[in-house]
């Protein structure tokens, strides 16, 4: 359990200290595979999952030509809290669109999930979202 928390901060710093992009920060919810609380810093998408307690960092890079489409990579931690001691962890690729209306932004994405700590499988997950722009 140890090695699984220092992988995933490892992984975690990487994707976060790469960002070059600066925007303000955003905070909303999403719904789907992982309902709970998504947070955006620049390029670095930031989640938490409350139905099975996951956290979830990728880095998001725009498609070119347009603000619209995106894809990306990062990681998930999943089953944190599991009582059977059967946490999950992936590395995940995410294709998405997003779109702004005033401070909000609405967002979809597919993420294809390659689980390889626990079992390994591959499964495709989808959220949908809103996020508020301070």
């Amino acid at each position: 359990m140890k090695s699984i928390r220092y992988i995933f901060s490892l992984l975690a710093f990487v994707i976060i200290t790469s960002s070059t992009a600066v925007a303000a920060p955003q905070v909303g919810v999403m719904l789907g595979s992982d309902s709970g609380i998504n947070a955006k810093f620049g390029d670095i998408k930031i989640g938490v999952g409350l139905d099975d307690f996951s956290i979830t960092v990728d880095k998001m890079i725009n498609f070119n030509n347009t603000p619209y489409f995106y894809y990306g990579f990062g990681g998930k931690i999943d089953d944190i809290n599991s009582s059977h001691h059967d946490v999950k962890l992936g590395a995940r690729a995410i294709f998405g669109a997003q779109t702004s209306v005033e401070k909000f932004t609405f967002f979809v994405e597919a993420q294809p999930i390659l689980y390889i700590i626990d079992d390994v499988k591959v499964e495709l997950e989808a959220i949908a979202g809103v996020r508020y722009q301070f």
